[in-house]
């Protein structure tokens, strides 16, 4: 078989190439990599892409790696190159090696075409040495090391970043701030408006704005709005969005008054009404923030169809809302153009300003048959405060959807909070029921309840239904916690610990674990001893020994709240036993941390748990945990992300300084985003704790 190293002069027929791409397909990477890597060459992308497919099966890359660097050479033909380059990316970190030596090749395109395949590849060992490519004497090459550092991203990248902004080298300047956009890493806005007066530096500086949490950058964000270039008014409703999508309405205060107060708010608002329709969400979000701002109701319309989008829905809802009062004469000639879901948000809009000529809308949206629609009517109904409504809502209590009929708990509690008429007709929802309650009706009790509905509750602890001895005891929980149950848990609920069902006896021992935290928080509170709950306790102890591992978990969580320390043994058992199940194991060592014995042996068995979530508990006691120094930086190398992560927001806690040079070098060498971001901010936690401080 010919493997042809250049393109040949003729490319033959349809039959041809799919013979070539039929016996490349054949090929063996392992026994035939020679006639692969020949094929790169081939003059059609379909037989290359297959050349490359077969080559990237490899499990070790090293005998192609040479062969694939080299083809990367500025005489090799470009189909070539490309599709090398292509198996180079695929091969990942494995091929950073042998690339970061062609950063030294003597061409400019060589050397830029390598710092793209590291872009891609986005490996952070190459940071370094991508980063000195910033300082090449080919300004093709510098920016391309800069579009390489916004894809490979890491603090070491953003600083790089940083740094090529104070270079006097203009389209340098401009990839480095269309890196740190796409790495979300906003410089400080002083850098930004230094930059501001360069035209083509504008653009990207104001994209930047949208993630900075820099008071000043809300003031340079209403002058772009301002900007006469609708390409830069663009770009700012983008960064307005993503400041919306970031941070709350609140927060955003100053850009609304700011908003409110710009010249020329008739072209802005045109250009917020098309940027509604823009493919990029952020865009979008920010027209509709600005039109939010404005005030004027004759928008409500186009907010209204925003909410098709299911992801701005959210956003155009809560528009609607604080847009004004009286936009039902605007918003009723659209809602028959609405998709359900979409009238629903209008609808609810209204409701929420109080509107009660919505009513019989939502009432009728609640009858029909769209999920998203009747949710978002039944949330709506709450939100009006109606009594009206609350008829149609008990009813949906005994609907089977979970989800229906919790909306409709939800809406019920929101209208007893209306005042005493209120709270009193949503308790006779389930007061004057004469059927044995349904278990969303013992969901409403634990949201409204009264001391005097305890009997009822403890009676549906006994029910033939098992869901309604779960309510039954979650709604216990819910009003032990708010100090109505009384000085003991009831005899129901002890009981209750020994049911059949394993769900039951797991919701009880977490209405005793609530009781007593109601109880010893009182006493606390008071000044009084703190009561044992001895009999509870002992109830609790038994449950350890559970067959089931959700009572298990739930039995530990409340011998810590119950200030249980008589019983520590038998939670340092389960907290060490390798073949405890990891709900109960992770449950133990928080009880023993909430109880004060979580001793260093037991924590050092915990960590050594095959399941990352006990291990995770154990690095969070470790904290506070005499010794724990060497458990925390074992967890801050731990092979899992989230392992690493626990264990620098536990040495942040610990705050010990002995700590900060293990911490810098575990940070420096961390590969993951999000781990290393937690190291470099216990690094900070810890370089700015006073010397010497406890």
């Amino acid at each position: 078989m010919t493997t042809p190293r250049d393109p040949p002069d003729s490319v033959g027929g349809d039959a041809e190439e799919e013979a070539r791409y039929r016996a490349v397909c054949r090929l063996d990477p392992s026994a035939q990599l020679a006639a692969l890597l020949g094929w790169l060459a081939d003059p059609s992308w379909r037989v290359r892409n297959a050349a490359v497919e077969r080559i990237t099966l490899l499990e070790d890359p090293a005998p192609a790696l040479p062969a694939l660097v080299a083809a990367l050479g500025a005489d090799s033909f470009p189909g070539r190159r490309n599709a090398s380059a292509a198996a180079l990316v695929r091969f990942g970190a494995r091929a950073v090696g042998p690339l970061l030596g062609r950063l030294a090749a003597p061409t400019p395109e060589e050397r830029t075409g390598t710092l793209e395949i590291l872009g891609e590849i986005r490996e952070r060992q190459s940071a370094p040495a991508v980063a000195r490519a910033l300082g090449d004497p080919d300004p093709n090459v510098r920016v391309a090391a800069a579009e390489a550092l916004g894809k490979i991203g890491g603090p070491e990248c953003e600083a790089a970043l940083r740094g090529a902004l104070e270079l006097q080298d203009r389209p340098v300047r401009q990839a480095a701030l269309e890196g740190l956009a796409q790495l979300r890493a906003a410089p400080p806005v002083a850098i930004l408006s230094a930059l501001w007066g360069e035209r083509l530096l504008r653009r990207p500086a104001c994209r930047l704005l949208g993630f900075s949490d820099d008071p000043a950058a809300l003031a340079l964000l209403a002058e772009a709005l301002s900007e006469p270039a609708r390409t830069v008014r663009e770009i700012a409703l983008g960064a307005v969005g993503q400041q919306r999508l970031r941070r709350s309405p609140e927060a955003l205060g100053p850009l609304a008054r700011a908003v409110r107060e710009l010249p020329g708010r008739a072209s802005l608002a045109d250009q917020c009404l098309g940027a509604l329709g823009s493919e990029d969400p952020a865009v979008a979000a920010g027209g509709i923030a600005v039109l939010q701002w404005m005030g004027d109701p004759a928008h409500a319309p186009a907010l209204a169809r925003a909410a098709e989008d299911e992801r701005l829905r959210p956003l155009a809802a809560a528009a609607l809302e604080l847009l004004g009062h009286d936009l039902a004469p605007v918003l009723r000639p659209v809602l028959h153009e609405l998709s359900p879901a979409a009238r629903a948000v209008v609808l609810g809009a209204l409701a929420r300003q109080g509107d009660a000529s919505v009513l019989p809308d939502l009432l009728a949206e609640v009858a029909g048959d769209d999920e998203l629609a009747r949710a978002a009517a039944v949330e709506g109904l709450g939100r009006l405060g109606d009594l009206r409504a609350v008829p149609a809502l008990a009813e949906l209590l005994r609907q089977p959807d979970a989800s229906l009929s919790g909306a409709a708990v939800a809406a019920l509690a929101l209208l007893a909070t209306r005042g005493p008429e209120h709270a009193a007709r949503v308790r006779a929802v389930y007061r004057d029921c004469a059927e044995p309650p349904a278990p969303a009706l013992l969901r409403l009790v634990a949201r409204v309840g009264e001391p005097e509905d305890l009997p009822a509750l403890r009676a549906g602890l006994r029910a033939p239904h098992r869901g309604t001895r779960v309510a039954a005891a979650a709604a216990l929980s819910s009003l032990a916690s708010q100090g109505m149950m009384g000085m003991e848990p009831p005899h129901e609920l002890l009981d209750a610990l020994d049911d059949r069902d394993p769900s039951v006896r797991a919701a009880a021992a977490q209405a005793v674990g609530a009781s007593a935290r109601s109880l010893r928080e009182r006493a606390q509170a008071a000044g009084q001893p703190l009561p044992t709950c001895g009999e509870a306790a002992r109830a609790l102890a038994m449950a350890l020994r559970d067959e089931d591992a959700l009572v298990r978990a739930a039995a530990s969580r409340a011998l810590g709240r119950c200030g249980a320390v008589e019983y520590a043994d038998g939670l340092a058992r389960l907290a060490c036993d390798p073949a405890a199940p990891a709900e109960a194991a992770a449950a133990a060592v928080h009880a023993l941390a909430e109880l004060g014995r979580a001793e260093l042996p037991v924590l050092e068995s915990a960590a050594r748990h095959p399941d990352p979530e006990v291990v995770k508990e154990a690095v969070a006691a470790a904290a506070a945990a005499p010794g724990g120094a060497p458990l925390l930086l074992a967890a801050a190398a731990h092979p899992r992300w989230d392992v690493r992560r626990a264990a620098a927001r536990a040495i942040s806690q610990r705050g010990d300084e002995a700590l900060l040079e293990p911490l810098r070098r575990l940070a420096r060498a961390e590969e993951d985003g999000l781990v290393a971001e937690a190291f470099a901010e216990a690094v900070q936690a810890l370089e700015s704790r006073p010397r010497g401080a406890p």
